[in-house]
Formats: structure tokens, sequence, C-alpha cells
């Protein structure tokens, strides 16, 4: 037995994680097929019921906090007990708390009157009424030096989320009307909520630009849920109940089924880290038997977010897309934002997993852009699931085995559908501008960019899944956007 690989007999899975039975039994009592959930979610078919592979260790409270990981010496299963949780995988614990004490308090609350104010698509009117908003609030605080002070106290985790309404508002300030062309150029709205902002992104190492990470992964609302209190997979799963905390175009039916599209790859993708890691540990310790039970519960959670995606995407007009997903990019900003699926740790695994290597310039050159707003433990931590030995997709070419091929095969396959079906219905919605931070002559150039970049990114997926021959090392252009370092972002000890 490896030192960093866990114990088959230590492992525990939850069976039925939708129907909220929290049964564990052990891993060897499972069996390879998945059931369907009993209920439909939203008026999508029901889902498979995935299981969940129980995560051993404690998560670590701050995803951009100080505190290295030793990733390679602890393994992937032990590693993503660290960085993520059994049942919300690397979504928060507990439903956002944006309820802060004092004068904090009022920028949650000016947050969102300034979205109602935004969707009335005046950008002259828009910025009067929020730089006078912004004076009162100031006169009322008493500056920066109170809300350092009234900061001071807050946890690294609390003060992610008082970037979150702050990076909301510097969007909106900054773009003005979400009908008009992007913005571009740097832009800073009136302090002093400019420089609380900017005192946060230093303390926190969080660049306080609008992202995927920002818009679905933290400003997310659970109906039925108080602020800051846990949350289980059968909650996060059910899209019905998964609203934006913050809107950009307040009850905006499209801007909702964008967000879902969003939330559902992330809530419906939690198994695939667990399962996912326990295949690459099969991998070192020649489990064949074991691995293609893992492989066929990655497939299960790959197909819901497929579903999901599949049935989501068409529900959002290109019109209403433009307003919360493409003014999202600061082009030509001397921190140029960006809002992608590159930032998502769904997409970031599968890639990792199975060692999915780019050939695209233009896919190299926004994948890296769009890392920027990962955290760096999250980066290092795929890092590591892409080093891994051997790779998993060696291993299958290696062991010559009919099932665990087919198994693999069946995943890279499903991987390459979802990318195809992405191209088809993204490229449909996305032809009035890209999110990856770079600025197109005309709706067309971009739409032959989009196409021709996804175009690259799907036959790099499909190579992927070539199980003839072993797998090869990622260009040196490439393997550099993927993030390797660990970096201290914060001058403050963890909350």
């Amino acid at each position: 037995m490896l030192s960093n690989a866990i114990r088959r007999d230590q492992l525990r899975v939850q069976v039925r994680p939708l129907s909220e039975d929290r049964t564990l039994i052990p891993i060897s009592e499972l069996s390879n097929d998945v059931q369907y959930w009993r209920e439909a979610v939203l008026d999508i078919p029901p889902p498979l019921e995935v299981p969940l592979l129980v995560l051993d260790g404690v998560r670590v409270p701050f995803d951009y906090g100080k505190e290295e990981i030793d990733f390679a010496a602890l393994g992937p299963l032990r590693s993503l007990g660290r960085i993520a949780s059994t049942q919300t995988g690397f979504l928060l614990e507990q439903t956002p708390k944006f309820r802060f004490s004092g004068s904090l308090e009022a920028i949650t609350d000016l947050c969102h009157a300034a979205a109602i104010e935004y969707a009335k698509h005046d950008q002259e009117k828009f910025r009067a009424w929020m730089k006078a908003k912004i004076e009162e609030f100031a006169s009322k605080t008493g500056g920066l030096d109170t809300l350092r002070n009234e900061v001071k106290p807050l946890s690294l985790l609390d003060r992610e989320l008082l970037m979150i309404p702050l990076i909301f508002l510097n969007h909106m300030w900054r773009q003005g009307s979400p009908v008009i062309d992007p913005a571009s150029g740097p832009s800073a709205m009136p302090d002093p909520l400019h420089a609380l902002l900017v005192s946060l992104s230093e303390d926190t190492g969080i660049i306080p630009r609008f992202n995927q990470i920002v818009m679905t992964m933290r400003a997310m609302k659970v109906e039925g849920k108080e602020e800051g209190s846990s949350l289980s997979y059968r909650e996060i799963t059910a899209l019905e109940r998964m609203y934006p905390y913050f809107w950009l175009n307040l009850n905006n039916e499209s801007e909702l089924n964008l967000y879902r599209a969003f939330f559902a790859v992330e809530t419906f993708g939690i198994p695939l880290y667990g399962w996912g890691c326990l295949a690459l540990e099969c991998a070192q310790l020649d489990d064949v038997e074991l691995a293609i039970k893992a492989l066929k519960m990655v497939r299960a959670a790959m197909k819901n977010v497929y579903v999901f995606t599949k049935h989501m995407i068409p529900r959002v007009t290109a019109e209403e897309f433009r307003k919360v997903q493409v003014t999202g990019g600061w082009v030509n900003d001397e921190v140029t934002g960006v809002a992608s699926g590159y930032q998502l740790p769904f997409m970031l695994m599968l890639d990792a997993l199975f060692h999915v290597n780019f050939t695209h310039d233009g896919v190299i050159e926004a994948r890296k852009n769009n890392l920027r707003f990962v955290p760096e433990r999250w980066k290092a931590f795929f890092r590591m699931i892409y080093d891994y030995q051997p790779i998993l997709r060696t291993w299958v070419h290696e062991r010559r085995h009919a099932e665990l091929r087919e198994a693999y095969e069946a995943c890279v396959n499903l991987f390459s559908l979802f990318r195809s079906m992405h191209r088809h219905l993204g490229g449909n919605v996305i032809k009035g501008a890209t999110t990856t931070g770079r600025a197109f002559g005309s709706p067309q150039e971009n739409y032959k960019q989009f196409m021709d970049e996804m175009g690259g990114l799907l036959r790099d997926t499909e190579a992927a899944g070539d199980t003839s021959m072993p797998a090869v090392p990622d260009s040196p252009a490439a393997a550099a956007s993927r993030g390797v370092k660990i970096h201290t972002g914060s001058s403050l000890e963890n909350g």
C-alpha cells in the first residue's frame, strides 16, 4: 500500500444523497449501477442519483488563504478533503452570508438597489445616482479608516464575501448600462468603496474583478435557507431553489437561467471530484475493479451536468447573455477581467484527470488569462491531478483491460459530446462578444474566433480518449497556463 493512497477498506459512500439519506456504506458494498432519482428538477428529466464518496479531513476555511498544502505528499483523495467537501465540493459549505455589522451592512443593500437602477439602461443617470448614494454612504460612515476598522474583526472568508457586492458595484459603475458596448480601459467607482475594494483585494489576494467564481460559486442564494446555514448536496442540486444573490437585471428569467446553468455544472458535478481522485489512486495501486466503478460514477456525474446544461443554455437569450456575461469582461484594463467556464473546478478537474492537452494558441491564451482568477491552491491541486503518476490514460493503455478501457473511453466520449454541445449552443448565444477579455472588430469576427477555438478544444478532448497510445506531456506554453506555484496574497492570518 502506497503511503499517500487511501486504503480501500476505509472508503465510505453516501448512496442516496438526493434523497437526503445520510446512511454510509463501505465502498465494497456499492453497486456499479446508478439509479435515476424519483423527481424532475425544474422541468428537466430526473437526474441520476450519483453516490458521494466521503472525503477524509477538514477543509481549509478560506480558498485564497496563504497556507500551503503539499498535495503531492497527501495524494489525490486526501488533498481533495483539504480544499473541498463531500456535500458541496468546491462550493461553500454554508449559504453565503452577505449581512455584515455596522456600516458594512449598507454595502449589500446598496448593491441590491444599484441593480434596479442599472437595469434601467441609462448610464448617465445610473452613475449620477450611484455617485450620490456613495457620497451619502461616506458621510454616514466616516470614510475608509472607519470601514477598515470594521473589516478587521472579519475572518478571511467574510472578507472574501464582502468583496462580492463591491465587485458587482464596481462592475455596474464601470459599465453604466448593460445594453451598450462593453466598456474598455480602467475604471474606479467613487471612494471610499473603491479604496475598500482595493484594500480587501490586498488582504485576501483576490483579483477585484467580475468572474465566474464570484458570479456563480459565491453569489448564490438557496430559497428557504438562512444565510450562513449548512448546505447539503440535495439542497444545492434543487435548482428551482437556486437564485443569484446579486442581480444585474433583477428577476430577469434569462439571467436566472444563465446562473442556473452554471449552478448545475458545479452542483451536479460534485461527485466527479471524489470519484476522479479515486480513479487516479486506483491506477497507482493497479486496482482495475475499483477503477471501473469510479469511472462509471464519474460518467454518471458528467451525464447529469450534460443533460442540465443542454436544457438550460437554450433558455438564455443572446441579448440577456450579453448584459450579464459579456459586459463582465474588463478589456484593456490594468487588470483585465474575464468571466468564463475555464475558471470552474468541474472543467479544471476533467481536463486534468483525462490529460487534455491544449494545442490551439487562442485556447491556451484564454485559459491562461482566466486562471488568474482561480485560487492558487486550486490550481496547484489540479496541476497535481494532471501530473499524478501513472497518468490515468497511460495506465488504461498499458493495462489492456477491455472493461476498464470502455469505462475510460465512455467518460472522454461524453466530455467530447459536452464540448461539442457547448460549441453549438454557446455559439448561438455568444455572437455578440466573448468573455475572455479580448476585443474583436466585429460580431462576425468574434463568432468565428469562438467557433475556431472551441473546435480546437474539442479536438484536443477527443484525442484524450485514444487509449491505443500512452499520454504525452503538454506543450510548454500550455503547461505554463495551468498554474503551479502557490503564492501568498494575504498579509493577514487565516480567520
